[in-house]
Formats: C-alpha cells, structure tokens, sequence
C-alpha cells in the first residue's frame, strides 16, 4: 500500500546523527522515507530543526522556501509554550518538542495525510 507521505525532509545541517537516526527509524516505521536537505524530489512535510529563540525567523524562512506549499513543523529542543507560540505564529504548521512522547510527532504527519483525504488530494509539492 503506498503511503501518502512519501517525502519529508529535515531543514538541520547541523542536527547530530543521533537525531537523524531517531526521525528516520519514526519515520520509517510509519512508511515515510526522511530524505537529505537540498534534494530534487519536493517534500510533502518539512520539519524545521529551531536550536534557539533568536533563530526561528530565520530558520521557517528557510525552510518556507523549501516546503513550497508542503506545510513546516518545528522541531523544538525542548518543551516551551513561548517557543511553540512564535514558531506558530512565523508560520510553522505545528510544532513537536525533543524529547516529548514520539507519538505527537506522529500525529502531526497523520494530520496531513488526514487533511489531504479529507479534501480528495494528495501533496502536490513535487
């Protein structure tokens, strides 16, 4: 059965591989392939890696221009309301916490596969 999230990409050059490895064993598991920053292939999800405060303009901007209509989470270093508040408000879709139950990330990917059914359509980002 072919999984309607195929492409998500981590804006995080410098996200350790301990990281990477986490979202791509989660990802795997729910049939989505965690693909390299910069590549041909369109995501359909972005998640964007934010290290601190006075670097989540820049970082959704970024990772805006990626996503082209694939809508951007931010991952957070850790738990804090003011953090996932102005993440939301520069434009992340959602926002998922290191170190929180991994089940919330997850339920962010579903809302997009949930959404794309709910409308008849699937991610045209590519």
């Amino acid at each position: 059965m072919h999984h309607p999230l195929p492409c998500c990409v981590i804006l995080a050059p410098d996200a350790d591989e301990s990281l990477r490895s986490l979202l791509s064993d989660v990802l795997s598991d729910m049939g989505i392939a965690l693909r390299p920053w910069g590549g041909e292939e369109r995501p359909d999800v972005v998640l964007a890696l934010v290290q601190r405060e006075d670097s989540v303009s820049r970082v959704l901007q970024v990772a805006g221009n990626e996503a082209g209509p694939a809508p951007v989470f931010a991952l957070l270093p850790f738990e804090d309301e003011r953090l996932r508040r102005l993440a939301m408000s520069l434009g992340a879709q959602g926002c998922y916490a290191l170190g929180t139950p991994l089940e919330s990330l997850k339920g962010l990917l579903r809302s997009v596969a949930d959404a794309w059914r709910t409308r008849g359509e699937r991610g045209e980002a590519r």
